[in-house]
């Protein structure tokens, strides 16, 4: 079950700095496909073979707060 998320201080984009940009990011989105890479190799190599991955998202996905961009980025790419 994926579901590490951080967000960023909610400033104007412009803003933003790129690390606090690449924190998000990195938390959020990658965070989550080095989860799911680990899970499936495990799921892989287990007798029987197979599993489940859940990549929970979130509401900010479709109806995004001010000033969050690198949040619902990562989120949307999730859900």
């Amino acid at each position: 079950f994926n579901n590490a998320g951080t967000g960023t201080p909610p400033v104007p984009m412009e803003d933003l700095t790129y690390d606090q940009w690449r924190t998000c990011v990195d938390t959020n989105l990658t965070g989550a496909f080095l989860c799911s890479q680990a899970a499936f190799r495990a799921f892989k190599a287990q007798d029987p073979v197979g599993g489940r991955i859940i990549n929970n998202g979130s509401i900010s996905a479709e109806v995004p707060r001010p000033n969050s961009a690198p949040y619902t980025s990562t989120k949307h790419a999730i859900t």
